[in-house]
C-alpha cells in the first residue's frame, strides 16, 4: 500500500495570496465603477461642469435685475426721506424764530438786510445739471448747515425768558450730498409770509420746493413755479413743498 503524500501550503503564503488577490478585486472595481472619472476617481466631468455653470449664469441673470432695482429703490427712499428731515427743520426754525432761514447774516439777531437774502439754501454736493440756465443754478446760496446746525448767520437764540429766537440744531447731523451725489436745493428766496395765495406784490406766490435732482442728476422742476400749479416734483426730481 503506497502511503499518501500530503501537500501542504504555508499559512502566511496562503494569507498573502488571499490579501493580494482582494487588493487587486478592489483596485478593479474602483477603477472601472465609473470609467467617466478615470482611474483615480476624482475630479468633475465636462457634463457636470457645463451643468454647473449653466446653473450659475441662471442665477446671475435672475438675481442681477432684482439687486439693481433694490440699490435704485434705497437711494430713493433715502433721498426722499433725507427731503422730508429738511422740511421739517425749516418749519421747526420758523416756529422758533418767526421768519425763514433767508440771510446768510441776521440783522441785530433778526432777518437780514435785503443785501444779505439769499434765494437758495443748499448741501455739500454737486451742482445738478438744468435744461437752460435757471435759479436753481445761478441763484445765490447759503448752507443748510450754517442755518440750521450752526447758527452761523448769528440769529438771536432762544432763552427761557424770550418768546421767539434760534433754538437748534434743527438736525441731527451734517447734511451731505444726495444719493447721486448732488446737493439738495430750497429756494427760500421766493417764501413769502403773507396770508393767502398772493405775496405782498399781489401776484400768486412761487411754490418753495426742498428738492433733489433725483437719478438723472438733472433739475427738471422750474423754480418759478406758482403754489396753485405745483403740485409735485417734475421728471424725476424728488422733493418736498414748503409754500
Amino acid at each position: 500500500m503506497i502511503a499518501r503524500s500530503r501537500f501542504r501550503v504555508p499559512r502566511s503564503k496562503f494569507v498573502y495570496t488571499v490579501q493580494r488577490s482582494s487588493n487587486m478585486n478592489l483596485e478593479h472595481e474602483l477603477g472601472t465603477r465609473n470609467p467617466e472619472r478615470g482611474t483615480s476617481g476624482s475630479g468633475f466631468t465636462l457634463i457636470e461642469l457645463t451643468v454647473v455653470l449653466a446653473v450659475i449664469v441662471t442665477l446671475a441673470l435672475i438675481l442681477t435685475p432684482s439687486i439693481t432695482n433694490f440699490i435704485t429703490d434705497s437711494r430713493v427712499a433715502r433721498a426722499r426721506n433725507d427731503t422730508q428731515t429738511i422740511s421739517a427743520a425749516i418749519i421747526q426754525f420758523y416756529r422758533d424764530t418767526g421768519f425763514f432761514p433767508q440771510w446768510s447774516t441776521a440783522n441785530a439777531g433778526g432777518p437780514g438786510l435785503v443785501a444779505n437774502k439769499v434765494d437758495l439754501l443748499v448741501s455739500a454736493g454737486n451742482v445738478p445739471s438744468v435744461a437752460a440756465a435757471n435759479l436753481w443754478t445761478t441763484g445765490t446760496t447759503d448752507l443748510l448747515e450754517d442755518q440750521l446746525l450752526t447758527n452761523a448767520p448769528a440769529y438771536t437764540t432762544k432763552t427761557s425768558s424770550s418768546a421767539f429766537g434760534w433754538n437748534g440744531p434743527y438736525l441731527s447731523g451734517g447734511i451731505g450730498a444726495d444719493s447721486w451725489n448732488n446737493r439738495y436745493m430750497v429756494n427760500v428766496g421766493v417764501i413769502d409770509n403773507t396770508q393767502g395765495t398772493l405775496n405782498a406784490a399781489g401776484a400768486t406766490k412761487t411754490a418753495v420746493w426742498v428738492i433733489s435732482a433725483g437719478a438723472n442728476g438733472q433739475i427738471e422742476t422750474s423754480p418759478t413755479q406758482t403754489i396753485t400749479t405745483a403740485t409735485a416734483p417734475t421728471g424725476d426730481d424728488l422733493g418736498v413743498r414748503i409754500q
